[in-house]
């Protein structure tokens, strides 16, 4: 029975990301561009996430001022602590990114955090889930959601990380392309 299970487990992670590939190709190719450009604009990247999403939120951030496949310099990327809407009021600016990673539906802190952000008129890219209505009403024109499409929590996890190492990759790509030709 364990061999079918973890056989069940696997695939199901499988079929999410075949069923991701095809719908956040659009999502995660504006949120590159997004991070790319006001990162040249000498504009900040704020990071935040609750649960298992504060976990892809640190990691995203690890990933931004560490660099992926360069020695390079560090990207502007903060991570929030629990008075995170707080710091957003206290240090974003406007044109400033806030990347929100929320996978439990409609959270309270998250929706205070990007209202905050809105305050400040900064722009937001939210990784959510299937079932996460109360974050995308939130989401103006300028704002980008790539949501993972599932509902089992440890799958939108799986997801999530995944497309923080692409995005991670794909911006230090962008922007030190003579780097990454080798």
């Amino acid at each position: 029975m364990t061999n079918d299970a973890l056989k069940a487990l696997f695939t199901e992670s499988i079929q999410t990301q075949i069923s991701a590939v095809e719908t956040l190709q659009e999502p995660v190719s504006r949120a590159v561009e997004l991070f790319v450009e006001r990162l040249l604009q000498g504009q900040r990247v704020y990071c935040c996430g609750e649960a298992g999403g504060a976990f892809v939120a640190s990691q995203f951030v690890r990933l931004m001022t560490d660099g992926m496949k360069l020695d390079r310099p560090p990207f502007p990327t903060i991570h929030l602590d629990q008075s995170k809407a707080r710091q957003v009021n206290a240090l974003g600016q406007a044109g400033d990114v806030l990347l929100v990673v929320a996978n439990h539906p409609d959270s309270e802190l998250m929706t205070n955090i990007m209202e905050a952000a809105l305050s400040r008129q900064m722009v937001i890219v939210a990784l959510t889930c299937e079932t996460d209505d109360a974050i995308a009403g939130l989401l103006g024109a300028n704002d980008v959601e790539i949501r993972i499409p599932s509902r089992n929590p440890s799958r939108v996890i799986e997801n999530q990380l995944l497309v923080v190492h692409c995005l991670a990759e794909l911006v230090e790509a962008r922007i030190f392309p003579q780097e990454h030709e080798g």
